[in-house]
Formats: structure tokens, C-alpha cells, sequence
């Protein structure tokens, strides 16, 4: 991996995901190991829809990733969206509330990264969201952000 891109090429397993006759894959891994980031390249490469779990985790907020949606409406909206289908690329953790969710699968794939990646990937990512003022010392998500952190 260079530059936080996943190099999709010969040595990653297309051809047998191209040979599934369903293809729900799931992409799993801890906060900043690049689940989002994968999936949605596995999805661009294989012509499929990309999901991601925060999207039905969190009700839609301003700022952002601050009411969690309840279990049951993140699975029927799940099931309303895309379950059904055969082919989709679900990126991001379904534990404590997705146990239904799991039989779907076809696939799944789970990224290890070192812890000090993951943070340092965490931070940006936090500053691009939310911006540098917000994250640090003294801004309105700087607590937020720690905490999720540590």
C-alpha cells in the first residue's frame, strides 16, 4: 500500500470473487485500518455497490456521527437497501448489533494495521472532517476526539 491506496492487482483474489455467484463481501477491520478505503476500491473494480456501516450506524447529523440510529432501523434500512441483492461490497464493523447481517455474506475480509498507522490515519481523518481548530486543544471535538482515540 503506498499513499493510503490498496493496490488491487494480479496478486489480490479477483478472479475467484469474479467466479462467486454471489459476491457479498464484507471488509472489516478496526477504525482506520482503511476498510472504507478498500471496500469502496474492491466495489469501483468489481461493478458493484459500496456501503459502508457508518452510514446506517449514524443518523444523518450536523456536524456528522452524532445520534446513533437504532439497531432495528440500521438493519431494515440495510435490508430495504441492499441485502437482498446479490452483489454489494459492505465496508466497516456490523459487532454488537449486525449478528443478522452475518449469514449474508459470501466473503469477508479483515484488515490488520499497526496501531500507530490506524491513530495517525484516525487523527487526519478527524481534522479533514471536522477541521484543524475543531480537533484541538480547545475546540469543540477536541474531548470527542481523544476519547475516541485512547
Amino acid at each position: 500500500m503506498r499513499d493510503g491506496k490498496f493496490p488491487i492487482g494480479p496478486a489480490f483474489p479477483l478472479n475467484y470473487i469474479g467466479a462467486m455467484t454471489s459476491r457479498r463481501l464484507h471488509v472489516m477491520g478496526a477504525s482506520g485500518a482503511g476498510t472504507t478505503t478498500l471496500g469502496g476500491a474492491l466495489a469501483s473494480r468489481l461493478a458493484i455497490p459500496h456501503h459502508d456501516t457508518d452510514d446506517y450506524f449514524w443518523l444523518p447529523t450536523d456536524p456528522p456521527y452524532r445520534e446513533l440510529r437504532p439497531p432495528a432501523d440500521r438493519l431494515a434500512l440495510m435490508e430495504q437497501l441492499f441485502l437482498p441483492r446479490r452483489a454489494w461490497v459492505l465496508s466497516g464493523s456490523v459487532e454488537g448489533w449486525g449478528a443478522a447481517v452475518e449469514p449474508s455474506f459470501d466473503l469477508v475480509i479483515f484488515l490488520e494495521v499497526p496501531t500507530e498507522l490506524r491513530l495517525q490515519r484516525l487523527r487526519e481523518r478527524e481534522t479533514r472532517r471536522f477541521g484543524t481548530a475543531a480537533v484541538g486543544p480547545g475546540g469543540w471535538r477536541h474531548e470527542e476526539t481523544e476519547d475516541f482515540l485512547d
